[in-house]
């Protein structure tokens, strides 16, 4: 059974939560917390699969609480129930939590979220892979591009378009920007899929609160001797993600379906500075069995972690709230034909991307097309016109 505790100093607010997840009582057990320390108590008692909590309490507030919960107890998805008037203290927890409601919470919503995350938790049995991926309040940048974006936000001259630029480069600091702009608490009505929409849309106020103060960013810490080149995968990530752009468009996908090729392209290979952020010994250990073995990598990180990057993304961007569309093509960006959902969209922009843009490298270290899976879309004789578009995109990539 599915164990969730509730945080809230407000008597008022637990018994109206339980009495409209009272519904739920068969399948979830639930456990109710006034403070921060009987959270903690409590669960120190059972294991838990969720945590929902109010920010500002007093004594330990929910920023403490979850920062505590993440480094007791990193399987347990955090999820922040808290109002409008706690904006700056809220603002902490985004290293913290996965993802964010706004009060008053209609109980659909709730119920909603919640079930999703347990969904996934369901979905991904490994407690320590669990651990790995929800852990993970921050993921590392391109040095360079961390050192530009901190250079900018502590510039008086500084201007939110180029902030925007900058970390439309960089896949760990555009997975929280999204993971923010899309969360209710910052009560935009639609979803924002371009990273550089995100930016202008949190403001500079709020990102030099996220980067200069809450520390929101991280920059990758170069190896001595690593195989793994962070820059490699920002150019590989970013040029997949153009011509993803490109083919949806090419395709006539609605905009929404672009503007998610674009994302979910930038995103794909996400799980890659998880795996690397968490485990970086075993990381290289997976890169040298892939070179001395001949194997792709991700089956040396089939064979070493027990899973791939692709599975790690896609625990990390559905636990963060990112559309469905984005988290499926990262789910099934290298075996799109395994998907349910046989039809041109953002998977199918991504899939061929991935693979041109690896072609194109020196490495071409990809897999090849799914032909029979774009046969059966009927897009196979398209694949000789997507590939017209990669050097449009690579040299808009230069030009950036």
């Amino acid at each position: 059974m599915t164990r969730i505790i509730f945080v809230d100093d407000e008597q008022r607010v637990l018994d109206g939560i339980r009495r409209f997840l009272y519904p739920m009582r068969e399948e979830w057990q639930m456990s109710f917390a006034s403070n921060g320390s009987q959270a903690l108590e409590i669960m120190s008692r059972d294991p838990f699969d969720v945590i929902v909590t109010d920010v500002r309490m007093p004594g330990m507030d929910g920023t403490d609480l979850l920062a505590r919960v993440r480094d007791q107890y990193p399987g347990v998805v955090r999820i922040v129930l808290s109002g409008q008037s706690d904006r700056n203290l809220t603002l902490k927890t985004a290293v913290s939590a996965h993802q964010y409601l706004s009060k008053p919470c209609d109980a659909d919503s709730l119920k909603l979220t919640i079930m999703r995350a347990v969904a996934l938790k369901c979905a991904f049995t490994d407690p320590s892979l669990q651990a790995l991926v929800s852990g993970a309040g921050t993921l590392p940048s391109i040095p360079s591009l961390y050192v530009e974006v901190m250079n900018k936000l502590e510039d008086p001259e500084g201007c939110a378009q180029d902030v925007a630029n900058i970390i439309a480069k960089d896949p760990a600091m555009t997975a929280k920007i999204l993971q923010l702009s899309n969360s209710a608490f910052f009560g935009l009505r639609r979803r924002i899929s371009d990273p550089k929409d995100a930016v202008l849309y949190l403001g500079l106020d709020t990102l030099k609160s996220l980067a200069l103060s809450v520390k929101a960013f991280s920059q990758f810490t170069v190896r001595p001797s690593s195989r793994f080149s962070i820059e490699d995968l920002g150019r590989h990530t970013i040029l997949t993600g153009m011509l993803a752009r490109k083919i949806a468009i090419a395709e006539g996908a609605a905009r929404h379906e672009v503007e998610d090729s674009f994302m979910a392209g930038l995103l794909h290979d996400i799980g890659k500075l998880v795996l690397v952020a968490a485990a970086p010994e075993k990381y290289e250990q997976a890169m040298r069995f892939a070179e001395t073995n001949g194997v792709h990598r991700r089956d040396a990180e089939q064979k070493i972690f027990g899973t791939t990057h692709s599975e790690i993304g896609t625990y990390l961007l559905w636990l963060w709230g990112l559309p469905d569309n984005v988290v499926e093509a990262v789910a099934y960006h290298h075996a799109p034909g395994s998907c349910p959902a046989v039809k041109f969209g953002p998977l199918t922009a991504v899939h061929a991307a991935n693979v041109l843009a690896h072609e194109c490298s020196a490495a071409n270290a990809g897999a090849p097309m799914d032909m029979e899976y774009l046969d059966h879309l009927g897009l196979a004789a398209r694949v000789p016109v997507w590939r017209t578009l990669i050097e449009q995109a690579a040299r808009e990539q230069r030009a950036a």
